[in-house]
């Protein structure tokens, strides 16, 4: 391994790889480090059994942004997106989610016919502007089409929305209370109706690998770069990074766990936000104000997931005829609060919240055998619950696994009647909690889509820009790399990736103030 490189990328998810990729066609040598044995984060999958179940999204939107990209990068190679279908089983409703905009709006004032005029009202304004574009810009630029919305949805729906089943629907795309302000939530309206939500055709191994090919294989060579030759890119997995070296407020790289030093004019980051500043940096060279509103800056909630390898012959998978996801909720006004400070969750109660339930293996042909679907089932669940089941040596207590099979096997029992016999059809099942998406997926507390999204947090009209910090040569990237996530996981981590590989390139100076959402 060479000890000195034009930039060192920390982590190998689709942010760090589309910057990889960029600064190889600059003509930069380029390392990335990742401490998995795999590339594309939490984009990948992971195997048991012969099935293969999914780490992270299991989905993407702007599907023209993640396309131009991947050519922009030398992959050539047509990608191919098949259309996910969303549809909510709630409040004694089955009804598609994600038609065009103006289908919605006809779909849903049928049902609400008091409401049909507040519906008109509320989907005009979730349109994407004259232009056609659907990148929301940062930094003073308006996102698409949600200039006109401002203010808490929870204000503006209590308002205008009678009923109070729509007025969930609206707020959430689900069955929750309105939490976020009114530009994000039309911007995810705009996602999933206007945009769509995409799978590739080939599955997401195969599309974590393109980007794979992107940073080794499709170098650019560049006539100014003085006869040093073309760029060049490494990926070194299983390699993990225990320090950013840094020099009188510069970069100088990287220390590894196993003591070795990497030099680098520059460092880009995609592990997660929190833990760059305050694992990865010595706290004596992050500015104090910087690192308290690091520190204090809160993220969205984590979730508990359940996949399921099944025998396809065993249980009925009729629900999902016309559809691959379903917002679930069996019982139409079960709103009992979960007592998160409770040692342990009742499991009824617990899986009596609104569950997502996936046909997985619809999207991606690749994740079962003849036979065999996968299912995926998640909910919400709070980190801090699941924390105390972490023993001081960071392994689990020895109650935490018989716990999560219950938690589990409440889940499976709620979507008996959505799935009948799934229950006798299980031939494999996995579970991961909040700790797992910290530990094995690198977000701090679990978080599984960035910076908090509740209105008393993210009050913004425009998504901020995040990739500069107060340390010269240190940039991010990833879905945390901006302030909200107005395109989604997957487009806004490659989105990030193009301008950290921009602002190394423009050797952007450090930051002056910190844009983290919920900090004053």
């Amino acid at each position: 391994m060479a000890d000195k490189w034009d930039t060192i990328i920390i982590g190998a998810g689709i942010g760090g790889l589309t910057a990889a990729a960029t600064l190889v066609r600059a003509g930069q040598r380029v390392l990335v480090l990742d401490r998995n044995p795999h590339p594309g984060g939490t984009a990948y999958v992971y195997h048991r059994k012969g099935f293969s179940f999914p780490m992270g999204p299991l989905g993407f939107s702007q599907s023209r942004l993640v396309k131009d990209t991947l050519q922009d990068l030398g992959e050539n190679k047509e990608l191919k997106l098949d259309r996910v279908r969303y549809r909510i089983k709630a409040y004694d409703l089955d009804i598609p989610l994600s038609p065009s905009i103006d289908e919605m709006a006809v779909s849903l004032s049928t049902l609400f016919p008091s409401d049909a005029g507040s519906l008109r009202t509320f989907f005009n304004h979730v349109t994407i502007n004259p232009s056609g574009s659907t990148v929301p810009m940062v930094n003073g630029c308006e996102a698409d089409g949600v200039s006109n919305f401002a203010g808490p949805a929870s204000d503006y729906l209590d308002r205008e929305i009678k009923d109070w089943r729509l007025r969930r629907i609206l707020g959430s795309i689900g069955t929750r209370e309105p939490y976020s302000n009114l530009t994000l939530l039309a911007a995810m309206w705009i996602l999933m109706c206007q945009e769509g939500i995409w799978f590739p055709a080939d599955g997401m191994k195969a599309f974590c690998d393109r980007f794979v090919m992107a940073v080794t294989q499709h170098p650019r060579p560049l006539a100014n770069r003085g006869g040093e030759g073309n760029g060049s890119g490494k990926i070194s997995l299983n390699s993990e990074v225990s320090r950013i070296q840094v020099e009188r407020g510069k970069v100088e790289g990287v220390i590894l766990k196993d003591g070795t030093q990497l030099i680098a004019g520059s460092v880009i980051s995609n592990a997660d936000y929190k833990a760059t500043f305050t694992k990865l940096l010595d706290n004596r060279v992050v500015p104090p104000e910087w690192y308290r509103a690091i520190s204090g800056a809160r993220q969205t909630g984590s979730i508990f997931q359940v996949c399921l390898g099944v025998n396809s012959r065993k249980t009925d998978l009729s629900c999902f005829k016309e559809s691959d996801r379903i917002i679930y909720k069996r019982h139409p006004s079960n709103d009992q609060n979960l007592d998160w400070e409770s040692l342990e969750l009742v499991p009824d109660t617990f899986s009596a919240q609104e569950l997502e339930v996936s046909l997985w293996g619809k999207n991606d042909l690749t994740s079962a055998p003849t036979d065999g679907e996968v299912i995926v089932i998640r909910t919400e669940a709070e980190y801090l619950h699941f924390a105390r089941y972490r023993s001081p040596t960071e392994r689990r207590t020895p109650s935490y696994q018989a716990y999560k099979v219950r938690l589990a096997r409440a889940l499976i029992r709620e979507i008996e009647s959505l799935l009948p016999g799934i229950e006798g059809a299980i031939l494999v099942m996995d579970i991961a909690t909040p700790l797992t998406f910290e530990d094995q997926g690198g977000r701090s507390e679990g978080a599984i889509a960035g910076w908090s999204w509740d209105y008393e947090d993210f009050r913004d009209n425009k998504p901020k820009e995040l990739i500069q910090t107060p340390i010269k040569g240190l940039y991010m990237a990833g879905y945390q790399a901006f302030s909200a996530l107005f395109m989604g996981g997957v487009p806004t981590a490659m989105e990030s990736g193009k301008r950290a590989a921009k602002a190394v390139l423009e050797g952007s100076p450090p930051a002056e103030k910190f844009l983290f959402p919920g900090v004053k």
